[in-house]
């Protein structure tokens, strides 16, 4: 029986180790600052635009790749007023990973009324350059 036991035991180990399991964490650490682009939807692929019109109605994070471009969208789904401004806090670059972060702003305090909902862009789109690495949102 005990045979048996550290038989199953070395049988786990070996798999375990044959599978490559690899485990890697996204340092924080800043390589560089990256250059963008701010897109209205007049820059954008258009099946972009339909992602984004699919989605606007809840908040939203993902990346969108041409051949040539990384596409960074954030939305706030959404919102009750119309002086509202999303911006790009972050965008750099590390050893294995694109770090974003963006801020809701308003100009104002004036809401709408009657619970009525608006969709003044409370998303973004940022165009930067392709990198193969992922992208961690903050």
């Amino acid at each position: 029986m005990r045979y048996l036991i550290v038989m199953i035991m070395s049988m786990i180990f070996l798999i375990s180790a044959l599978t490559g399991c690899e485990f890697s964490e996204s340092s924080e650490e800043k390589i560089k600052d990256l250059d963008y682009t701010v897109c209205d939807e007049s820059r954008l692929p258009h099946e972009l635009v339909n992602l984004i019109n699919e989605k606007k109605k809840e908040p939203f994070k993902f990346t969108y790749r041409t051949n040539d471009y990384l596409y960074i969208v954030v939305g706030y789904g959404a919102q009750d007023r119309m002086d509202l401004n999303v911006i790009m806090t972050e965008l750099y670059l590390t050893e294995n990973a694109i770090f974003v972060d963006t801020e809701l702003t308003s100009k104002e305090t004036a809401t709408l009324d009657n619970g009525m909902v608006s969709y003044p862009y409370p998303w973004i789109a940022v165009k930067t350059e392709l990198y193969d690495v992922q992208v961690n949102f903050k």
